[in-house]
């Protein structure tokens, strides 16, 4: 039998009535969701929390294990203040065995009588930590090692023992100049917190890529490599801790020392202490001097105190800079200018 003609053009009607309404609402759902997804990109833009405006922030005593992100440093005015506590700036953390004899005794010792050195070692570090622990953290060490620094010169940056260690990680001269930094009668670098941290890191990254464990490094910082050594082979390290009493008593001590340092700062509060005051890191503009200047000079082209010229260069150790190497001078912000005028009449002299 043949199809009947008029029933086909009435189901072809149909179909056509049919896929022109589903295009239709098609074509309003494309329509709809451009109007809906901006705003909800826009709303989930709003709600992304930015990590600096976090670490700005108190942490609570039951987050302080939780999140152990590194502060986002900028170079604001020099007086900005960061608010919160050390533990903000710890991202790579230490296990510390806390109920080890020798790291108890070190911690009721900084509560007791050692706790007046400690608080001004606290008092202290406030101007340095933010940057120290970043530059640290940046070069694959974790920034709890700057509690180092509070058994070393408890940031006293014009420390030097009679062994020659000096600065504020109590480098020895030639160590120092191993891991890159100038030791001469004109610079030493040792008294730069921020050049001599660059140091202590690579010398710190160094031991632990020998020894690969944090403890041992810290042994070996304050004995040096060889009496580790000897006694590394004897030791048993589980997840980079070290374990068993091989150490030499010395170097055992000195562990303990830095490791309860290292706890107390996590929560200084919970140890009696006060939170040091966190400022960021100075804002200064450096400026290369290749010829024999005096700080004194330059403190009266640029209209500034001697004091403010020597806080900014620290390394200098006789006030003048050398013309044979040169030497990247830091200005007070806004004084590079007068200094470019005064300093191209003089050296055409």
């Amino acid at each position: 039998m043949a199809p009947d003609s008029s029933l086909h053009r009435l189901h072809a009607a149909g179909s056509e009535a049919r896929l022109r309404g589903l295009f239709v609402k098609l074509t309003a759902l494309v329509l709809l969701s451009q109007l809906i997804f901006p705003f909800a990109a826009q709303a989930g833009s709003e709600n992304v929390e930015n990590p600096a405006t976090l670490a700005m922030l108190s942490l609570p005593e039951n987050s302080l294990n939780a999140d152990n992100s590194p502060m986002t440093l900028t170079r604001p005015a020099p007086a900005d203040p960061v608010e919160g506590t050390a533990a903000v700036l710890w991202r790579n953390r230490i296990q510390i065995p806390i109920h080890e004899p020798l790291v108890k005794r070190y911690i009721r010792f900084y509560e007791g009588a050692g706790r007046k050195s400690f608080s001004a070692a606290l008092e202290k570090a406030g101007k340095y930590l933010p940057e120290m622990t970043q530059l640290l953290e940046s070069r694959g060490v974790p920034g709890e090692l700057v509690s180092i620094v509070f058994v070393e010169s408890g940031f006293r940056g014009t420390s030097e023992s009679y062994r020659g260690a000096g600065g504020y990680w109590q480098l020895l001269p030639a160590t120092a100049r191993r891991m890159g930094l100038r030791v001469n009668r004109y610079v030493d670098e040792r008294f730069d917190p921020i050049k001599s941290t660059k140091a202590a890191a690579k010398y710190l990254r160094t031991l632990h890529e020998h020894f690969n464990s944090w403890p041992l490094a810290i042994a070996a910082y304050n004995a040096g490599s060889g009496p580790i050594n000897c006694v590394a082979g004897r030791c048993r390290v589980e997840n980079g801790m070290l374990y068993g009493r091989r150490l030499p008593a010395y170097s055992a001590v000195y562990v303990a020392r830095v490791l309860a340092a290292m706890d107390i700062m996590r929560d200084p509060e919970k140890y009696g202490f006060r939170c040091p005051h966190l400022c960021r890191p100075t804002e200064y503009d450096p400026v290369l001097v290749t010829t024999h200047l005096s700080l004194e000079r330059v403190a009266q082209w640029i209209d500034v105190p001697l004091s403010r010229l020597k806080e900014l260069n620290p390394s200098l150790r006789l006030d003048t800079m050398p013309s044979s190497s040169g030497f990247a001078l830091r200005l007070p912000p806004g004084t590079r200018e007068k200094f470019d005028l005064a300093y191209e009449v003089y050296s055409r002299r």
